[in-house]
């Protein structure tokens, strides 16, 4: 399919997720057809992965296939998750397990243990890719919300599944180059109208989750409100986090779904602060597509939402409306171009 016409495509299905969800809340992933993975890994290999955007990723690459599976799917904390029985009993019949492989992000499981010395691991990244944040001190594993990493993460599962199979390697590799250049059309797209809007903005986060993608769009994050994984933050940190965002004049939080928020409603409330509610994981609020996330928590971040709303349906409206604009008039060039 033609590159700028799967562009066009992708604005629109997002958009009718937007206008016809009304409420939008985290949710347990339901296996359809708009999904890359599914609830069980099928094709001519058995491919799972430990968190949907890299199912998402190895989906892309086994179009037509294979169709993966993910460990955790979108709703959960992909930090303080639990291993049930059926997903180690999915990933122990795998032909390859993709991970990070990263400190502290997907702590649920231990490849060291001799239950799963036979298991074939894919590990995407090393601690030497990881920043240290500036503001925590800590190393961020969230690497897969900068799209310039996942093309690396793109040919390192190519590389592995071709290993698996290789009577398929022309159509792995053809499928891997169609997706690198989806990937080089979003990095071009989120520096150009609407998305590069968000250049300059001053924003509080209570997770440290987009510190990677804030970079790429010159967001410039003022504080982390969550100190510790798992754990609420202290009095005297909240009350600087507060001071901070007055006297900085910062007027966007930044949450996401896996994460509950009636502590950063207050904050928002006493600092007259509006919430930007993205999300860092696939599966969850009908986000199908990695690229679709991508776009999604960039126009949630231009359309913050009033503490007074309830729930995500303005911001799902506006959002909505914005691709709604777009789609008309990427059609209507195209309409009148022929």
């Amino acid at each position: 399919m033609n590159l700028k016409l799967r562009r066009v495509l992708s604005f629109t299905s997002l958009f009718m997720f937007l206008v016809s969800t009304s409420v939008i809340s985290a949710a347990n992933f339901e296996q359809g057809e708009d999904y890359s993975f599914s609830e069980e890994p099928t094709g001519e290999i058995k491919v799972v992965a430990s968190l949907s955007v890299i199912a998402d990723w190895a989906a892309e690459i086994g179009k037509d296939l294979f169709v993966p599976a993910a460990v955790v799917t979108g709703g959960e904390d992909p930090h303080t998750f639990e291993l049930l029985p059926s997903a180690i009993k999915m990933i122990l019949e795998s032909d390859l397990f993709i991970i990070f492989g990263l400190p502290g992000l997907e702590s649920w499981i231990n490849l060291e243990s001799s239950d799963y010395s036979s298991l074939n691991v894919l590990y995407l990244a090393t601690d030497d890719m990881m920043e240290v944040d500036p503001i925590t001190g800590n190393a961020n594993p969230h690497l897969w919300m900068d799209p310039n990493l996942a093309k690396i993460f793109t040919q390192n599962i190519t590389d592995e599944v071709i290993l698996l199979d290789i009577a398929h390697q022309t159509e792995y590799e053809s499928n891997r180059d169609t997706y690198l250049a989806e990937l080089d059309d979003l990095l071009v797209r989120i520096q150009e109208t609407p998305f590069n809007r968000t250049t300059g903005l001053k924003v509080v986060v209570h997770h440290p989750s987009f510190l990677y993608l804030l970079n790429i769009l010159g967001v410039e994050r003022m504080g982390v409100i969550e100190e510790h994984e798992g754990s609420e933050p202290s009095a005297q940190h909240l009350e600087e986090i507060v001071e901070t965002m007055i006297t900085e004049n910062v007027s966007i939080i930044i949450t996401q779904p896996q994460i509950e928020e009636k502590l950063i409603i207050q904050i928002a409330r006493d600092t007259n602060a509006e919430l930007a509610k993205l999300t860092p994981l696939l599966g969850i609020n009908n986000i199908f597509t990695y690229i679709n996330m991508i776009e999604y928590d960039i126009l949630s971040l231009l359309n913050p939402e009033a503490v007074e709303e309830k729930g995500w349906v303005l911001t799902a409206f506006i959002i909505g409306i914005s691709f709604f604009g777009v789609t008309v008039i990427v059609l209507s060039y195209y309409r009148f171009k022929k």
